[in-house]
């Protein structure tokens, strides 16, 4: 049985979260303001929302969306736009209705296509609307959530002005950039993409409106820039993909660059919107999902990455999102799991889009706990427990007796699926001491099939545990390596089958030197490459000490040696924070990016006290790594 936290399903390509908010109000209504948090695409769960359009004004971040009458009906049933705002991409606020279709009053259509707001030049705050086929218009406002009202009383922009076109919704989806020197242009179409300048007063056209020729253009225009080029993204084909075009100047030539965003799930259409907030590019598009269809779609937000060529790197639907940037980082979410584990290993699926962790279960006398559990998360943030994965009294694994501790696992693609090697220590009642064995399952929630037998029984050195194991894919020559020790750190190549390790390659590791106040080896070795390094990982002290922290130290071989950094400590206690024992841990890299995340425990500040047994009540905890510009680790801050 599963115990959720979160609630997950899969649409189209992306797993979703629902429901993915948390709000101080019952029922949304139109007239007043409604709080709720982003923990995952989609970012708005209490209605459908589609062709969502970014803005930033100071600190804040605004999206107006169109709004999907519920009911998944045929076509496009939207009477009004919408208004939200967030300050940390995690809080969200809709504002009350900004513009409905029919304060349009030549709107005969009655609906509300694609729109755009922007600020203008005078600090008024104007909004571009489209219609079915009554074309563009254009609102005003004091504010960017509005009310905007209607500035012309007639269209901006009608069918008549789309030349070369013959069908009557080419007039629809505006997207306006305003460049560096302070020109304003309107881009729109569909099927025919055109663009022409704005007047200063942003309410007419400023001269010639020019076509653009723009590879599978279907509609959706949206410009930004970066480092000096211009980018046009656009919905391209059909059923929409997005496609970009990148270009010196703003008007062109466009050099088509490919496609970014695949088919958004089970609908039809999509549509890009891009926008840069603290530091960094945000991609807003929008899928079938909440259950939806082409006519009940749902925003969703992802983070926007570029080659060093300045080109854009694909951009997947996923759960997690933009969510996975900000989450579990307000310095109030620590433990992220409930009841007691310990020893974290984390993993993200490719198969299923959603990252996980495995632990060993704590809260038992003599670190006697027999089971490892495996929990889900679409955004670091929110955990399912997903349940027992593996329990190693019975008939589950044949050779072990008990003490399920400190797990690894990895993924590896398998012809057209996906394979998972989990590895683990347990106590081996026929040798009478700790050995190490693998599972295998197709899935990374499970069922898991041990091999029947450990893989790691002796020691390298004559002495210590074989435990707390570490599974590492060197991506430069693509093997695959294991990693465990107490008291010692050993190191080994796995043969192909991943379940047996090539004996002649086991090496000895162990940091040399070192004090319980940097970084004497213990155990709990975990392994990472970045920026051409590897980074070996290693715990401190024992256990159930509050001194119990991570050191580290970098190589250029995947088997060593391992050069102890001038500053070794990762992450260490901090008493005044109440916060103890902070280590053994793994590390995640967010998928596509530079970002990365350390998950470790700690001891429950409850349980410090040596008579309450500190070393059996440690909870899981995760905070952000950072890097300094030399690949050297930034101390870690631990919060709570």
């Amino acid at each position: 049985m599963k115990h959720l936290f979160t609630t997950a399903v899969l649409l189209g390509t992306a797993m979703l979260n629902v429901p993915a908010f948390a709000s101080t109000d019952n029922k949304p209504d139109n007239n007043k303001e409604y709080h709720f948090k982003y923990l995952g695409n989609p970012l708005i769960t209490h209605k459908h929302t589609a062709d969502p359009a970014p803005m930033v004004v100071g600190d804040t971040l605004w999206l107006f969306t169109g709004y999907d009458e519920p009911g998944n009906k045929e076509g496009y049933h939207m009477p009004n736009w919408c208004a939200f705002s967030t300050t940390d991409m995690t809080n969200w606020t809709e504002h009350p209705v900004p513009v409905y279709a029919d304060d349009f009053k030549w709107n005969n259509a009655h609906v509300s296509f694609a729109g755009h707001p922007v600020k203008g030049p005078d600090g008024k705050y104007y909004f571009y609307s489209s219609t079915n086929w009554c074309g563009i218009g254009v609102a005003r406002a004091d504010r960017p959530e509005g009310p905007y009202k209607d500035v012309l009383g007639k269209p901006l922009l009608t069918n008549a002005d789309c030349k070369g076109a013959t069908h009557s919704w080419v007039c629809i989806d505006p997207a306006v950039f305003i460049d560096d020197d302070g020109q304003a242009y309107i881009f729109w179409g569909n099927k025919n993409p055109y663009y022409a300048k704005l007047k200063s007063n942003m309410t007419e056209i400023d001269g010639e409106i020019h076509s653009l020729d723009l590879k599978d253009f279907t509609e959706a225009p949206w410009v930004h820039k970066h480092n000096g080029k211009y980018y046009l993204t656009y919905a391209a084909q059909w059923p929409e993909k997005i496609a970009y075009a990148m270009s010196n100047s703003i008007e062109g030539p466009w050099e088509y660059k490919g496609i970014i965003s695949e088919v958004a799930g089970n609908s039809n259409t999509t549509h890009p919107g891009i926008v840069n907030f603290k530091g960094r590019d945000w991609f807003f598009s929008h899928i079938g999902g909440l259950g939806g269809g082409s006519g009940s779609r749902s925003v969703i937000i992802e983070p926007l990455y570029y080659n060093q060529d300045g080109t854009i790197k694909p951009i997947p639907a996923t759960a997690a999102g933009a969510s996975a940037e900000y989450s579990a980082l307000d310095n109030f979410h620590n433990p992220i799991l409930p009841d007691f584990h310990a020893d974290p290993e984390i993993l993200f699926s490719n198969k299923t889009g959603k990252y996980y962790i495995y632990s060993t279960t704590d809260g038992t006398p003599g670190w006697g706990g027999h089971y490892f559990r495996v929990f889900s998360s679409g955004n670091l943030a929110d955990w399912t427990d997903e349940g027992i994965m593996l329990d190693l009294k019975g008939s589950m694994v044949p050779w072990a007796t008990g003490n399920a501790w400190a797990p690894a696992i990895i993924e590896r693609k398998e012809g057209d699926g996906y394979k998972y090697y989990f590895y683990f220590s347990g106590h081996n009642a026929e040798l009478n001491r700790k050995t190490i064995g693998v599972a295998v399952s197709d899935d990374p929630a499970g069922p898991f099939y041990d091999l029947g037998h450990p893989i790691v029984t002796d020691s390298p050195v004559g002495h210590g545990q074989q435990i707390d194991v570490d599974v590492f894919q060197d991506p430069v020559s693509g093997k695959y390596y294991l990693y465990w020790g107490n008291g010692y750190m050993a190191g080994a190549e796995l043969n192909d089958d991943m379940t047996s390790i090539k004996e002649e390659t086991i090496k000895v590791m162990t940091p040399k030197g070192g004090t319980l106040q940097d970084y004497a080896f213990r155990e709990a070795p975990y392994v990472f490459f970045r920026n051409g390094t590897y980074y070996f990982m290693w715990s401190v002290d024992d256990t159930g000490s509050p001194n119990y922290h991570v050191a580290y130290g970098t190589s250029d071989n995947p088997l060593g040696p391992i050069k102890v950094t001038e500053q070794p400590v990762v992450l260490i206690q901090n008493p005044d924070k109440k916060i103890y024992g902070p280590a053994h841990n793994s590390v995640i890299r967010l998928p596509g990016t530079d970002e990365w995340r350390i998950v470790y425990h700690r001891i429950n500040k409850d349980y410090i006290d040596r008579e309450k047994k500190p070393g059996v009540h440690r909870e899981v905890c995760i905070d952000r790594l950072e890097f300094n510009p030399d690949g050297t680790i930034k101390p870690v801050v631990p919060t709570f």
